[in-house]
């Protein structure tokens, strides 16, 4: 069965920028293969990079071929030195089955947190209570991060940078995280493994 997504597609050029919704048919590898427009194959240059947007991240891609109905494009390989695209850019929701742990430690009382979405920059969580916004405003504070499977723990500290309101009366808290390097490649690599898992899914 053939994965059937809708996907947006962005070429930049030196005056201009064009984009359009495609589908995303499968995935070869490294390769994604999305259906194209008169328009796509018009703009989109063999060779060239572009950006891929799916779900809750954004990705630099090289268009690495193209037909009459298919534009093929390579996602970027993980290198542990780079961020995956730009770090604020792609963010990705926890695996319902491998779920991230995340505990905020606040004036030395700790508590977990169901964690919305993660990046390379920082993390969401939702809460309910109105008042749980104020512990958080204008401070830094302590996190620790227990990813699923191979990924080892994370330590270091975030501060709050906004707050959504939804319509179900929930908020949405997002956090800036400060890591060192070599805990940056461990949260690199989680939300690598989690776009590839996420691009899978059918």
């Amino acid at each position: 069965m053939s994965i059937e997504k809708a996907v947006e597609i962005f070429i930049f050029e030196d005056s201009f920028f064009f984009t359009t919704k495609v589908s995303l048919k499968r995935v070869e590898g490294d390769r994604l293969v999305l259906s194209t427009t008169d328009l796509l194959k018009k703009f989109a240059v063999l060779g060239k990079k572009a950006h891929l947007k799916y779900s809750t991240f954004a990705l630099p891609v090289k268009i690495v071929g193209k037909s009459d109905t298919e534009l093929i494009v390579t996602i970027p390989s993980l290198n542990p030195e780079k961020p995956v695209g730009d770090r604020r850019s792609a963010r990705v929701p926890p695996s319902h089955v491998h779920p991230v742990k995340l505990f905020i430690s606040v004036d030395g009382e700790e508590k977990e947190y169901e964690v919305d979405d993660i990046s390379e920059g920082g993390f969401s969580v939702v809460v309910s209570d109105p008042y749980e916004v104020d512990k958080f405003l204008n401070k830094d504070v302590k996190v620790h991060i227990d990813f699923p499977v191979e990924v080892e723990e994370v330590k270091g500290s975030a501060r709050l940078v906004n707050v959504l309101e939804t319509e179900d009366g929930k908020i949405k808290l997002g956090f800036e995280l400060f890591i060192d390097d070599a805990d940056m490649v461990k949260v690199r690599f989680y939300v690598y493994s989690r776009i590839r898992e996420i691009l899978r899914q059918r």
